[in-house]
């Protein structure tokens, strides 16, 4: 299924780990810039940088807080009417000048694939506030595009702001402060209200950015299907709540086996199935697959005479993971194991490569697969 290990990356060879693949190409956000790797050939493109000055005394090269996410999102491919497209946020400040002060915002970059350089760039301010706030746990991020809109959000520990923007135009549609963007469906955004003292999630209009629902008491939300979505409603206290299935256009509940238990995480296979682990602690307890409609396919528990795997991604119809055996392989329309062993467990993959842990020191040694620190390009074969 994947060939041998083509090209290393990141550790001590200085490329870039991928964050998305499209084709032979890996792409990632760095402070360097927007960055292109070839993985047949290793040849590195850098380029994809703001227009605007960045914030000033923040460093992009790593996260503002332990555990907090890094400040720069993963870069986003979108496929427009002028052909296809690279897109980051930054965060940039323009400099006052005389009577006029500086304002912060969120410039969104579209890049040409082929060159990673800069196209278009659009700025979406900040509030003044924002000047002397505090950037604890600051991150800026693309959460996705439909059609030719694309999301940006900028948020902090106690700041945040939603924004959509016509990508032919670079025209600023809407602004919410106040929410950062979770999850984007066809026709809807769920944000998470930035408030120190309540945690709550709503929808927006993609249209308009006018409100479609709130009050729902969570912190995360995860993709099931186009139009539902897993909503873990863990507090502020970090208490969990248990987990809910909603319709995420109306905010209403919805019956799924998933409700109820805390502790579930899902991602889509790009296609139509949706694979949800539980793991409320270090093992994962069970694995369900589902259709876009909510239903389910098929179920892996640890009373079913099977061990449960730990799933790393999933991609046309196929799901990828390892178990204490080492990596394995599922039918995602089926659940059952793929006849065809993997050799890796990866954390990307589409139909060209897969970017899986280095292999280990020795044969008796399984690879870093939860937290790599060397990763490896593999062809996919077959």
């Amino acid at each position: 299924m994947f060939g041998p290990a083509q090209l290393t990356l990141a550790g001590r060879t200085g490329l870039p780990a991928p964050q998305a693949l499209d084709g032979v190409y890996g792409w990632s956000l760095t402070d360097a810039g927007l960055t292109r790797v070839d993985l047949t050939t290793g040849e590195v493109l850098v380029g994809g940088f703001p227009r605007a000055p960045l914030f000033r005394g923040l460093d992009l090269s790593r996260p503002t807080a332990i555990g907090a996410p890094e400040i720069l999102g993963a870069p986003v491919l979108a496929d427009l009417p002028s052909g296809r497209r690279v897109l980051a946020a930054w965060p940039v400040e323009q400099p006052g000048q005389g009577t006029t002060p500086s304002q912060r915002g969120i410039e969104l970059v579209s890049a040409d694939p082929k060159t990673a350089q800069t196209l278009t760039s659009t700025t979406v301010p900040l509030p003044r506030s924002w000047l002397e706030e505090s950037l604890t746990g600051f991150t800026v991020y693309v959460t996705g595009v439909v059609g030719t809109t694309a999301v940006v959000s900028a948020a902090a520990a106690d700041a945040a702001l939603t924004a959509a923007v016509d990508l032919p135009t670079g025209r600023l549609l809407w602004s919410t402060p106040d929410v950062a963007a979770q999850l984007l469906t066809d026709d809807t955004v769920v944000v998470r209200l930035r408030d120190l003292a309540r945690s709550e999630l709503r929808g927006l209009a993609l249209a308009d950015g006018r409100p479609r629902w709130a009050g729902i008491a969570g912190s995360s939300v995860s993709p099931l299907g186009t139009s539902r979505a897993l909503v873990d409603l863990r507090t502020l206290d970090n208490a969990w709540g248990g987990s809910q299935v909603i319709d995420t256009a109306t905010g209403r509940e919805l019956d799924s086996p998933l409700n109820g238990q805390p502790g579930w995480t899902c991602r889509r296979d790009q296609q139509s199935l949706t694979v949800c682990s539980l793991a409320p602690y270090n093992d994962t307890d069970a694995v369900l697959g589902f259709d876009d409609n909510g239903t389910e396919l098929w179920r892996i528990t640890r009373d079913a005479g099977r061990v449960v795997p730990t799933v790393t991604t999933a991609w046309h119809g196929m799901v990828y993971g390892y178990t204490d055996n080492g990596p394995v392989v599922l039918d995602g329309r089926t659940g059952a194991d793929h006849p065809t062993p993997s050799p890796d467990a990866p954390i990307l993959v589409n139909g060209y490569f897969a970017i899986t842990a280095a292999p280990a020191a020795t044969p008796e040694q399984r690879p870093n697969y939860r937290h790599p620190s060397t990763l490896v390009a593999r062809p996919t074969v077959g």
